[in-house]
């Protein structure tokens, strides 16, 4: 079957005319539309088959190129194991050499062969350890500082950070008594002696506890005592141990101190820091302050340490006795995120603001009258304690509560305004006025409290 050109018919191509237009049949005329449909499509297949060649290529290239950059990776990998690998292997080998010297007292060939452990291996921890240990067998104390120092600087190792603190607490003890002559000693707890310094270096040694003491039985007091080093081995601290020390302006606590009791440092007042071994699992310190490890309860401000406090954002408790007696306090403020405190003005109260926990004593700048802010329900224990820089404490009629000592050392020359009240509200810890001389007044008369205070024997241990 064939199609004419000129009419479309389909017909026989035996036919020499078109059956239907009788336009002449040309055989070659089927043959050349053929070619014509034909060669469009052989042109396009070619073309296909030239791009798929050309894509096929580009892959074969690509993944040569990946398999050479991963043999290349793997060689410089390789290089890089097998040159570590010789580098510890060498180390260590330094280091068990100059353990060796050590060993047998040969500090000095031991601080080469710890040296050439650094050189080879400058990340290696141990080898700064040892070096250390090695300078010191000498007596080389500042240069085992050093070595710990770098190595420290380099590694940032856990364990060199410990050895650096320790050691740079014991260069500072051994070079505060180099040359000092032994002034007094004796025992100071249980298992626990003292050795006073004429510089008045203090070093509490042995294993066990300073034990609870009253008021006047702190050994430290008039002994002109300046910096107390307590060594390893001191398992607690007692009530009372270093209170109204007022020569004292440094603790070192070492970091087996398990336990430290209320009331251990108040009233000494020139106790600027407060430093706890960073090993120790159960207390820290920040810039001489003294928490627990995890910052959240604050256990002691020092005494003698003078301008602004932040309370931390981690705290959640602060002991009563934290502020007592901390006469150069002038303000305290609050971390952003706190969600247990803030900070009004420089006092600090809880956070809904219902309780007033301290007023810095040395809050000068606001001395005269003090107006507590109308939400405030509670005054803490010892808030005001010796806050003698304000003339007039004025309460409003929403404090339902004032904790003991709340307004302990305050001076006859003081007043305490009660609005609202006739009287001192029964609900009041019966200490509330403990060693309190200031004058109680009521907003419609002057009469003093209708309830008898208890008589208390000036040094009587409370709270």
């Amino acid at each position: 079957m064939v199609s004419c050109k000129n009419c479309g018919n389909v017909f026989d191509e035996g036919f020499v005319v078109c059956p239907k237009c009788g336009v002449p049949y040309a055989a070659d005329a089927q043959t050349a539309f053929q070619q014509e449909l034909y060669v469009p499509l052989q042109n396009e297949g070619q073309a296909k088959e030239k791009a798929a060649g050309k894509k096929s290529s580009k892959g074969k290239i690509i993944a040569i190129i990946a398999v050479i950059c991963a043999v290349i990776i793997g060689i410089v990998t390789a290089i890089i194991i097998v040159a570590v690998s010789g580098a510890n292997s060498e180390a260590r080998e330094q280091l068990s050499l100059g353990d060796k010297y050590m060993k047998n007292e040969e500090y000095d060939e031991a601080i080469v062969a710890f040296s050439k452990a650094i050189d080879i291996d400058p990340n290696n921890a141990e080898a700064y350890t040892k070096l250390a240990d090695a300078y010191l067998a000498v007596g080389n104390h500042d240069q085992a500082v050093k070595t710990l120092q770098a190595g420290y600087d380099r590694t940032h190792s856990g364990d060199i950070k410990n050895r650096l603190d320790e050691l740079s607490v014991k260069v500072g003890l051994e070079a505060l008594i180099d040359g000092a002559a032994v002034k007094e000693s004796g025992a100071c707890g249980d298992g626990l002696t003292y050795t006073l310094y004429d510089n008045g270096v203090t070093v509490v040694d042995g294993s066990g506890s300073l034990g609870d003491t009253d008021y006047d039985s702190v050994i430290w007091r008039n002994k002109n005592v300046t910096e107390v080093f307590m060594k390893e081995g001191v398992s607690s601290i007692g009530r009372y141990a270093f209170r109204d020390c007022d020569t004292i302006t440094c603790i070192h606590i070492p970091r087996s101190v398990a336990n430290i009791s209320e009331w251990a440092f108040n009233d000494s007042d020139r106790l600027t820091a407060i430093n706890v071994d960073p090993d120790n699992n159960y207390y820290c310190s920040v810039d001489g302050v003294l928490y627990n490890k995890d910052k959240t309860v604050l256990e002691a401000y020092p005494c003698g340490k003078w301008g602004t406090y932040n309370l931390p954002y981690t705290v959640t408790e602060v002991r009563n006795w934290a502020f007592a007696g901390c006469m150069k306090l002038r303000y305290i403020g609050v971390e952003n995120g706190s969600e247990s405190f803030l900070g009004n003005d420089g006092v600090l109260f809880t956070k809904d603001g219902k309780t007033l926990v301290c007023y810095p004593a040395a809050r000068s700048e606001h001395s005269g009258e003090y107006q507590v802010p109308e939400d405030v329900e509670i005054i803490g224990a010892h808030a005001f304690y010796a806050c003698d820089e304000i003339s007039s404490i004025i309460l409003p009629e929403t404090v339902r509560e004032a904790e003991y000592h709340a307004f302990e050392k305050l001076n006859a020359d003081q007043t305490i305004v009660l609005l609202g009240k006739e009287y001192v509200p029964y609900s009041w810890n019966s200490k509330w006025n403990y060693k309190c001389r200031a004058e109680v007044k009521f907003e419609e008369s002057s009469q003093q409290s209708s309830t008898e205070e208890p008589q208390y024997n000036e040094w009587e241990a409370v709270y």
